[in-house]
């Protein structure tokens, strides 16, 4: 299926969170060869195809380095039943936070720690996040949800963000952070009674956070180190990935098996190639930690 698709707009970010693959240190955008207009036919394509968009994710690096973001937006609503971005909100001003609510798009927000003097140690911005958080609150974005890496470093600060969020009215998201267990941001090193407490915040918060298979894995993993296998991966029996160049892939994790560009290829084409290398290999035999977020 086509139904859901992830676009990487932006492939730098304005941030160097310490654990972040786009650990580029720089808020200078690089240009890539996509703009909306290519977007926009490959969309249509889609359509003409009789494909519903019942999806379309916003993604990077930072998507709202783009300067062209409200005519992406623009393309994506268009096009698809529902429109989401993940951005760390520090470029999020009044204006950006009015088109994202008036739009109905849903918002993803990253911020690992709600102090700055230990946040802005980790990744930087954290006040900026804040402001941007409290822009998108007033402004009436109805789908706001907090997402958190879970790292060494902020496991014991997840009380104070539990608190900042029941306190907007915000929904969260924590993910184990993606690094092997000899880095120190690793949860595989925080030690027995730290896992027990962080286990049972999770289960305490159960209501908040939903998605009871997804942290019953979480819950697992702090317990053993062991990823559980995955029946299959939604995101990629759903939709695709869409890198920063235009090349369709199955999902971030693997991007060897482009299907094309959106600039040239059929959709119907894609499909084939999508269904030939799920055959070859099922989605969710591959999961890992990065991609633990998969049910």
């Amino acid at each position: 299926m086509l139904s859901e698709q992830t676009f990487m707009i932006a492939n730098s970010c304005n941030l160097s969170c310490t654990y972040c693959w786009y650990e580029v240190g720089t808020s200078e955008y690089a240009p890539t060869p996509v703009g909306p207009e290519t977007y926009d036919r490959w969309l249509r394509r889609c359509e003409n195809a009789g494909i519903a968009i019942e999806r379309v994710n916003f993604t990077g690096g930072e998507p709202l380095l783009r300067e062209d973001f409200p005519a992406l937006l623009d393309v994506a609503t268009r096009h698809a039943g529902s429109a989401a971005v993940f951005t760390n909100a520090v470029l999020v001003r009044d204006e950006t936070a009015e088109l994202l609510a008036a739009s109905g798009t849903e918002v993803h927000v990253s911020i690992d720690h709600v102090s700055d003097h230990i946040g802005d140690r980790v990744r930087g911005g954290t006040k900026a996040t804040l402001k941007g958080i409290s822009r998108l609150v007033e402004h009436g974005v109805r789908d706001l949800q907090v997402c958190v890496v879970v790292t060494a470093k902020n496991h014991a600060d997840l009380p104070e963000i539990v608190r900042f969020t029941r306190t907007h009215g915000l929904a969260l998201e924590l993910m184990p952070v993606g690094v092997p267990e000899t880095h120190p941001l690793s949860l595989r090193s925080i030690g027995p009674e730290a896992t027990a407490t962080l286990s049972a915040l999770i289960d305490e918060h159960r209501d908040l956070l939903g998605r009871d298979g997804y942290y019953r894995r979480f819950r697992r993993f702090l317990g053993t180190g062991q990823i559980s296998p995955t029946p299959g991966c939604g995101a990629a029996e759903r939709g695709v990935f869409v890198n920063s160049d235009g090349e369709i892939w199955l999902c971030p994790q693997r991007g060897a098996e482009s299907f094309g560009n959106i600039a040239t290829a059929e959709p119907g084409d894609v499909l084939e190639r999508k269904s030939a290398a799920a055959a070859a290999k099922r989605p969710g035999s591959c999961v890992k930690l990065d991609c633990l977020v998969l049910t």
